[in-house]
């Protein structure tokens, strides 16, 4: 239901070349610009450009750490009306008009590691959270890309997705894999049949567990990384006939947490990390602390991949 999205940010010149971002211009760095940028931005409403009728703010804004940046972004879209029905009351609770948005919280941290040398201060790490299929990318870093632009012209702020074999690599220098799950999502008609007619419309996915032995894991893993960086698709990693899945999850243990690495669908690769531990909220929405408590794991383990050692986060609200 739950998991983080991440991304690789770097300060590039005119050149495309990659910057300190403790010290890109005169002195700035990037963590202050981040907190200048989210302090003017906390509370107000923006309507995204070019995504139809949705809009986003900064909701909140934490103290997070000297080297990260976090908050929550909510995020919502307009220009309908429905109805609202409350499970509870078994009624229609509100009429929802064309002018309101649904707004959905979403946690996001920056890391930017402060190292004794500027080659391991050029790349900065940026997590997103993300519920089931919904995310907050592509309406609010274009914001924050214009914003950077526009005060630093001969500067561009880069934002891109870490590619899942360099997720998958970085977990498994420092973690075990222990469970393959092959998930489909259409029921076979042989199991259907299994199931009344009111049941079958309730599930929603099938999986096949491949789990290795109490106190072991797979050891061989090179030709899983092969595939991935191939953007092969899920149903052609692993092949079983009769059993065409749609999606790839690999759990990988790392400092006695699971960690869910999901492949992705339909083709499309994708390195999310399911948080199935984080604690939730009775509105059905992810504890803050928890969260940060994951991201900083996760941000610590990735930055150690990169060659830097010693950076850990404890964010504070």
């Amino acid at each position: 239901m739950f998991a983080i999205a991440p991304y690789l940010v770097e300060v590039k010149d005119e050149k495309k070349q990659p910057q300190d971002l403790w010290d890109f211009y005169n002195k700035q760095n990037l963590r202050t610009v981040l907190l200048d940028y989210y302090k003017t931005q906390l509370g107000n409403y923006q309507v995204a450009p070019n995504k139809g009728k949705k809009m986003f703010l900064v909701a909140k804004l934490f103290k997070g750490t000297p080297t990260s940046v976090t908050g929550i972004y909510q995020t919502g879209a307009f220009g309908f009306e429905s109805d609202i029905y409350s499970t509870t009351k078994k009624t229609i609770a509100h009429n929802r008009q064309s002018d309101e948005a649904d707004m959905m919280p979403f946690n996001f941290s920056f890391y930017m590691p402060q190292q004794t040398t500027s080659g391991q201060r050029k790349r900065g790490l940026l997590l997103l959270g993300r519920f089931n299929t919904l995310g907050v990318r592509q309406l609010t870093l274009p914001h924050l890309q214009k914003h950077f632009k526009n005060r630093f012209p001969e500067f561009s702020l880069e934002i891109n997705r870490v590619v899942p074999s360099i997720v998958l690599e970085t977990l498994m220098s420092q973690g075990t894999l222990k469970t393959i799950r092959l998930v489909k999502k259409i029921l076979p008609s042989d199991l259907a049949d299994v199931f009344s007619s009111e049941d079958k419309e309730k599930v929603s996915e099938i999986e096949m567990v491949i789990r290795t032995k109490r106190k072991s894991s797979f050891s061989d893993i090179d030709w899983l990384i092969r595939a991935v960086e191939a953007k092969t698709h899920p149903r052609d990693i692993v092949t079983i006939p009769g059993f065409n899945h749609d999606n790839i999850k690999l759990e990988i243990q790392l400092d006695g947490h699971p960690r869910i690495v999901d492949l992705g669908n339909t083709g499309k690769l994708s390195s999310n990390i399911e948080i199935s531990s984080v604690k939730v909220h009775t509105n059905g929405h992810p504890d803050a602390k928890s969260w940060l408590g994951e991201a900083d794991d996760l941000a610590s383990s990735i930055v150690k991949s990169w060659g830097v050692k010693g950076m850990t986060w404890q964010s504070r609200l």
